[in-house]
């Protein structure tokens, strides 16, 4: 028997028994021949003492321990010498006198300390994975992890949703983003492909009659990097049949304040509900307000529209815009330099503004102020209640170019200023997204997925008037980070012939890339709605971390590298040549 007891579960009550401990050095102090030794496993620590005059051979072998041995001990629980307590230690109030121990594994010196919670560069932390994983911090986010999962599994059951596996191994049917390949050997020249996401499979559960269908789902872009991207993660994927928009909306918020109220009680999240309900913003509200399709509604700095007043501003940029914006950053919440205007100015055209026009109120510096007539400052002014010392900026152009920059020079606004708190969760649903968007060459794309179902009362201009026509999808966001999404589908297999059609594909094309779910359709397929949620970014989230990477067990680096395993990798020229691959040099 390697334990009887964790390293984390003796209290006083348990003083004077014999227990058994296993664990990992974490740290060790020699007090003039007394070894105080702290074991470590994943549930706690436990302080356990070497004296030579009670066992003088533990203590011998306790004198050559070093930083994570792997040791197993067996002593009798006593408590700790008046004021020696450790109240950091749940532990903290005993300690094991040794009577025996034994060296289950000898360690290497770590390439770094594992002890404490110092900043230890990336690389080195992924390529020993394995040790990094012994730190508290992994500990404790690999477990809320595990909680997480654990309350979206109880909730879903608890609904009725079956857990449904679809496979990994699937046709490609582009939507979207890169598809990894994966060769046929007994079919030379075809592909597999790992899927981007189980949608026309869970699609195909609602035509099986499979009502709720829900899933912790593995998923594979090949897709450049970001601090929230992987090219493979896992997703809350579900589906449901005969339901509307509004059905799949109470099931995912229901999870989410569940997941809340168990996985985060430290935060504050009901201020942000509306008749105990996550807000709702329709798509033009959100971008209109924030210049964003998931907005960050912990601080308000909305925008005002200034388009009206804009045509008669004196202003030449402005009056030839089709839309004007405003944001005002008072000077209450932070005094910009003119260095900060210019870094400002820098994300702005990084989010594809040509430039930020600006105005400080007060003050005849800057464009806006040199070019505009005193009747356009005097309305600006006024619109957005600015004051002496303020400085507003503008967004001109397109809808999209008029609100997006802007978003982006709000957002900063808000890291700049601290108007983000950190213990604070703020939910809501954004809805009636356009059902397309237009791209580079004047085409258009689904903006969701060409299974979305548009608006009823806009099918009539699917064809004539496509980028106006809104779809039922619905987007749920938090703090400026979207958690997930989701649609009501399309169910009809004429709707979807005529969805295809509307985004260019042939009749050859179609049958080529979606015949399978056409045919499906034909069989009395039922109307259904679904959502998917980044299982990674909600722990990441939940546990106030930067990047996915801390809360999955084995990330790859922002490269697509698995640096422990070393892969990708070379592969024999024998095992090539099974798959029918040939490897041409550059």
């Amino acid at each position: 028997m390697f334990r009887t007891n964790t390293c984390g579960e003796l209290r006083i009550a348990d003083i004077g028994k014999e227990v058994t401990l296993s664990g990992w050095v974490f740290h060790r102090r020699d007090h003039g021949g007394i070894i105080f030794i702290d074991l470590r496993d994943r549930y706690g620590v436990t302080q356990i003492v070497f004296d030579p005059e009670s066992n003088a051979e533990s203590h011998g072998i306790a004198d050559k321990v070093r930083s994570e041995w792997v040791l197993k001990v067996t002593g009798i629980v006593r408590a700790r010498g008046e004021g020696l307590t450790n109240v950091n230690l749940q532990t903290g109030e005993i300690e094991v006198l040794v009577t025996e121990i034994e060296v289950l594994n000898t360690s290497k010196t770590p390439p770094f300390e594992i002890s404490t919670e110092k900043d230890v560069r990336e690389d080195l932390r992924l390529e020993y994975r394995y040790l990094d994983l012994r730190r508290g911090k992994m500990q404790k986010n690999m477990k809320l992890r595990n909680d997480m999962t654990h309350v979206i599994r109880n909730y879903f059951h608890g609904k009725g949703f079956l857990d449904i596996e679809t496979p990994i191994m699937v046709k490609g049917t582009p939507e979207g983003s890169r598809e990894y390949l994966v060769p046929s050997r007994l079919h030379a020249g075809d592909f597999y492909v790992l899927p981007q996401s189980p949608q026309q499979l869970k699609q195909m559960c609602m035509v099986g009659g499979i009502d709720k269908y829900y899933q912790i789902a593995r998923c594979f872009r090949d897709e450049d990097l970001r601090g929230d991207r992987q090219p493979e993660f896992t997703q809350l994927d579900l589906e449901m049949s005969f339901v509307e928009q509004e059905d799949v909306i109470q099931v995912v918020e229901g999870m989410l304040h569940e997941l809340t109220e168990k996985c985060a009680p430290q935060k504050e999240w009901k201020k942000y509900l509306v008749n105990n309900q996550f807000r709702r913003l329709t798509w033009q509200e959100a971008m209109e307000k924030y210049g964003s399709d998931k907005p960050d509604l912990r601080f308000g700095m909305e925008f005002v529209n200034l388009s009206v007043e804009a045509k008669d501003s004196g202003f030449g940029i402005f009056e030839k815009s089709e839309c004007l914006f405003a944001l005002k950053a008072a000077k209450e919440n932070g005094e910009l330099s003119r260095k900060d205007i210019d870094n400002l100015t820098k994300l702005a055209q990084q989010h594809g503004a040509g430039g930020l026009a600006w105005l400080r109120v007060g003050e005849e510096s800057g464009p806006v102020a040199k070019n505009s007539n005193t009747e356009f400052i005097n309305a600006v002014i006024e619109k957005t209640a600015a004051k002496a010392g303020d400085v507003v900026f503008f967004g001109a152009g397109e809808f999209i170019a008029s609100t997006e920059p802007l978003g982006a020079v709000r957002s900063e606004l808000g890291n700049m200023f601290q108007l983000k708190n950190p213990n604070e969760f703020a939910f809501a649903w954004i809805v009636d997204f356009p059902m397309f968007e237009k791209k580079d060459d004047g085409s258009i794309q689904s903006a969701h997925h060409p299974f979305t179902h548009p608006q009823i009362e806009d099918l009539d201009k699917l064809e004539s008037d496509p980028l106006s026509v809104k779809s039922y999808a619905y987007d749920v966001v938090m703090n400026g980070v979207e958690l997930g999404g989701g649609s009501v589908r399309i169910h009809d297999p004429e709707m979807q012939e005529r969805m295809f059609t509307a985004l260019g594909l042939s009749k050859e094309e179609t049958e080529m890339k979606f015949g399978h779910i056409i045919k499906a359709f034909e069989y009395g397929c039922p109307p259904h709605a679904g959502c998917a949620l980044g299982l990674d970014r909600l722990v990441m989230l939940w546990a106030d971390e930067s990047t996915i990477r801390e809360v999955i067990a084995f990330p790859k680096d922002q490269n697509a590298r698995d640096l422990m395993l070393r892969a990708p990798a070379p592969m024999p020229a024998k095992e090539l040549a099974e798959q029918n691959i040939q490897v041409l040099e550059d």
